[in-house]
């Protein structure tokens, strides 16, 4: 899988860069960081780069070539930042786009001439017609050729798929349609083929993180991650849901028994990975990094803003789940919880919600604040004796299930931030949540500057792979 990723803002750049005229051809240049993960190879993009007038050697309605200066700085940059670059060209008056004679040609030279650079130096080329519609290549280094280029995803306020003309999107089979015949009604077609199409990372397979797991397999998501390192014990048995006695019984992974309980549940064969490990564990973050979709379900605030780290840096738009009950003398005092959006490069990210939180997950914990942290219920793996009911996470869970069908299939715009009463059985929406310009992560200084190193700072032990750099 190839894919661009890039947030709304920068989108909005482009297309006034390439569209500003359609009587000729115009060209614009991106610079991204590549993310490589599996099979997947991602270009996160970080800037785009109109071209002036005076940098056009020769432009016209069939033809568009730009002064060698011009694409030298560029190329000077990505080999100083461990950038790649991307090309992207309009044929304004084309529907259903696809590369002219004259491109490839051009694409065999320049691609040859780049390929010097090494990595985690790429290099694509894209043309976008006057109907929206692309096409793209990245050229391997490894293989010496072109690959297709298969999507540009696009975050904010929505998650926009789009794919190139030579990889759309397949049509529903007949089964599939019969199955989710009455979501069809109510998001389309169209909806439902991208849920199919799309990877969703689920990070805590508990009451919460078990709920949505459960109604992501059921809505006709076509593959989910699971994580979570703990073994079933008899207090999960009245609140994870998919799972079957013996397993209690047998203590066994959390993941492996949800896994088992999604595929009897669904009619159709169901995609799950289940990653019985830590979120710090290398297999758990190169797995997260190729989905489309991070949902975090956590008790602990680390866990969450590594999470948060996670998403923002790789451009994976972050569902964030959580719910509390506080009791005394077997009566439920206050409870509630919250889902939280985040949407990168288009958003606040969680530090943006609560600073405060920001700040502990930064800072290591004392001893004394680790105590407080067990007897509040926030340390995974620690026994917790914290008032939780499979209601209450019904109530959560389907919330974020509900936003996550909005991101994704588009019908609505998602809420940044939505809170529920338990007592009073209510759902507001906060207002005036903004991203902060000084946030540690999601600010100019903070994502666009240095991922892998941000990324360093919070996990243990990073891998090194993910976010390669220039020796």
């Amino acid at each position: 899988m190839i894919e661009l990723r890039i947030p709304q803002p920068l989108w909005n750049d482009l297309e006034s860069a390439l569209f500003a005229r359609r009587d000729v051809e115009t060209k614009a240049f991106m610079l991204a960081r590549a993310l490589k993960s599996g099979g997947l190879t991602a270009l996160l993009i970080r800037e785009v780069a109109p071209v002036p007038e005076e940098a056009y050697e020769e432009r016209s309605a069939g033809a568009v070539v730009i002064r060698r200066e011009f694409v030298h700085r560029l190329l000077c940059r990505c080999a100083a930042e461990g950038l790649s670059l991307i090309e992207a060209h309009t044929h304004p008056w084309a529907r259903s786009v696809r590369f002219s004679g004259i491109d490839l040609r051009s694409h065999a030279r320049k691609f040859r001439a780049t390929e010097r650079i090494g990595p985690p130096f790429h290099h694509a080329a894209l043309v976008f017609g006057g109907d929206g519609s692309f096409q793209g290549v990245l050229w391997d280094s490894d293989a010496h050729r072109e690959v297709p280029v298969d999507r540009i995803k696009i975050i904010g306020p929505g998650l926009d798929l789009r794919y190139g003309t030579d990889r759309p999107l397949p049509a529903l089979e007949r089964a599939r349609r019969a199955i989710y015949d009455r979501q069809i009604r109510a998001f389309g077609e169209e909806g439902q083929r991208i849920l199919r199409d799309c990877t969703v990372g689920i990070v805590g397979a508990g009451g919460l993180g078990s709920m949505i797991a459960q109604a992501l397999a059921l809505l006709g998501v076509g593959r989910l991650i699971l994580v979570d390192p703990d073994r079933l014990e008899p207090s999960n048995a009245n609140r994870v849901v998919a799972i079957a006695s013996q397993d209690v019984r047998w203590r066994r992974f959390k993941v492996g028994a949800l896994a088992r309980g999604l595929r009897r549940a669904r009619m159709e064969p169901l995609n799950v990975r289940a990653i019985a490990a830590s979120l710090t564990e290398p297999e758990a973050r190169e797995a997260l990094l190729q989905a489309d979709v991070l949902i975090g379900a956590v008790d602990s605030p680390r866990a969450r803003m590594l999470l948060n780290m996670l998403a923002v840096s790789a451009l994976i738009p972050y569902l964030d789940g959580g719910v509390g009950i506080r009791a005394e003398n077997g009566r439920i005092q206050a409870g509630g919880g919250q889902v939280r959006v985040v949407l990168p490069g288009a958003g606040p990210c969680l530090m943006c919600f609560d600073e405060e939180a920001g700040e502990r997950a930064l800072e290591a914990l004392s001893p004394e604040q680790r105590a407080e942290a067990i007897a509040r219920g926030y340390i995974q793996g620690e026994a917790i004796p914290r008032p939780q009911v499979v209601f209450l996470n019904g109530v959560i869970g389907h919330l974020l299930t509900w936003e996550f069908v909005k991101l994704v299939t588009g019908c609505l715009p998602p809420f940044p931030y939505v809170y529920y009463n338990l007592m009073t059985q209510q759902a507001f929406v906060p207002e005036g949540v903004e991203r902060r310009p000084d946030c540690l992560v999601c600010s100019p200084t903070g994502w666009l500057a240095g991922g892998r190193e941000l990324l360093e700072a919070f996990f243990e032990r990073p891998a090194v792979s993910t976010f390669p750099t220039r020796e």
